[in-house]
């Protein structure tokens, strides 16, 4: 095998991408497999914590290509309906349409050196010592060296390979939402993102992401919750939550059934295989969403990058064990860089979702506790490392921490 590896990838979201731009960058041969043709639509809230952009410099060429909206106010309300609102002095959030920045992506990772090719469906894969063979439904065959798969909660690369045997219903939330035009339904305080816990009879949150010509609004919730509790159908229940939203004041205009988008999200962890041999697994497609803010793209894009150096690396050795050590490295590397926080937001999860109360005090806490929700923001915009904050809330609020940790251990 030269220290140039040929490279397929399953999926160009921004896992898949960034894995791309990364390996095509570093002198691999790389195709990028995607099912559909740009522009095509991806269900998602659209939200991108700006810590992002620290730890992408590229990524402000994407964004200079599309539909952004910088945010630099959250307004958190329990279920009780107090709330609170968070300021940052500088944007915290990015709100990005998915059919746009996708394509923005995969066309950086084009322009890096990777071949984008489209209306690919992959049916069948297989991988030993010598590498990956993918099988698509009108009968092409791809080789390589390695395969990253990033073809999403959905995807069957993981399921064929029997890295991930499927997911557990209470491992996996249901996002109902619309991303409408502006002129049909749009949030009247655009730069605020909306956040309000407990909608949908169900451990979940509300939510409204402003956009530049488009407006978000949707509710995440546990499947395990719905199960019994939620009697209504998915999409009544996001009618009935703009309905709710526009008696408030909070928008104006009315649901589209035809941007109704409803999808699922991995909100257990990761799984407990991310790699195996030449397989690397990154993005939603391992697990790697934070399980209390259902926030992805941040970490699609750290876990795409690191299976490419792990790649790159594991190419470059000139010893036996060239071939043999890319999953070992891949998986050292997304735990020390993400693995403490990606734990954390299960253990917040499963805290905090089994009661209303909880989140309420939480909630009111950081309206209380100001420099609480200054490290929140601070977290999120990229001035505080998810270890500078998680030591500040442990050392302001030890008791706290032990009532989360034996909470979501009972």
């Amino acid at each position: 095998m030269a220290s140039h590896p040929d490279v397929l990838i399953v999926g160009a979201g921004p896992a898949g991408s960034t894995a791309a731009r990364a390996l095509a960058l570093g002198g691999a041969r790389v195709r990028l497999l995607e099912r559909y043709r740009f522009p095509r639509n991806k269900p998602c809230g659209g939200g991108l914590t700006t810590r992002a952009l620290g730890r992408f410099p590229h990524l402000a060429a994407a964004l200079d290509r599309v539909e952004t909206h910088y945010i630099s106010r959250l307004y958190l309300e329990g279920p009780a309906g107090r709330g609170v609102v968070l300021t940052s002095p500088t944007p915290a959030v990015v709100t990005i349409r998915r059919v746009e920045f996708d394509q923005a992506l995969a066309r950086l990772a084009v322009e890096a050196g990777a071949e984008l090719i489209e209306d690919t469906w992959v049916s069948g894969v297989g991988a030993d010592d010598d590498g990956a063979r993918v099988v698509t439904r009108d009968g092409r065959e791809f080789r390589a060296d390695y395969l990253v798969a990033a073809d999403g909660v959905n995807g069957i690369v993981t399921r064929r390979l029997g890295l991930n045997p499927g997911w557990d219903e209470s491992s996996l939330a249901l996002d109902v939402m619309e991303e409408t035009p502006n002129e049909r339904l749009r949030a009247l305080d655009p730069d605020t993102l909306f956040v309000s816990y407990g909608q949908g009879g169900a451990a979940g949150y509300g939510y409204i992401f402003p956009k530049r010509g488009h407006t978000n609004v949707g509710i995440g919730c546990l499947r395990s919750s719905l199960r019994g509790r939620v009697a209504v159908p998915p999409y009544e229940m996001q009618q009935r939550f703009v309905s709710e939203l526009r008696r408030r004041g909070l928008v104006e205009g009315a649901s589209s059934r035809e941007n109704f988008t409803p999808y699922h999200l991995p909100l257990g962890g990761p799984v407990p295989q991310t790699a195996r041999g030449r397989v690397l697994v990154a993005g939603d497609a391992a697990g790697f969403v934070n399980a209390y803010t259902g926030e992805g793209i941040f970490y699609a894009m750290v876990t795409g990058e690191l299976a490419a150096r792990a790649i790159l690396d594991d190419a470059a050795l000139d010893d036996p064990r060239r071939g043999t050590t890319a999953a070992r490295a891949y998986v050292s590397a997304w735990r020390r860089e993400i693995g403490g926080e990606l734990r954390d937001s299960v253990l917040i999860q499963n805290y905090l979702f089994r009661d209303a109360a909880r989140i309420d005090r939480v909630v009111a806490g950081a309206g209380v506790h100001r420099e609480v929700g200054e490290a929140i923001i601070a977290y999120a915009r990229g001035a505080l490392s998810y270890r500078q904050a998680r030591r500040f809330l442990i050392r302001r609020f030890p008791r706290a921490l032990f009532r989360l940790l034996a909470g979501a251990r009972s």
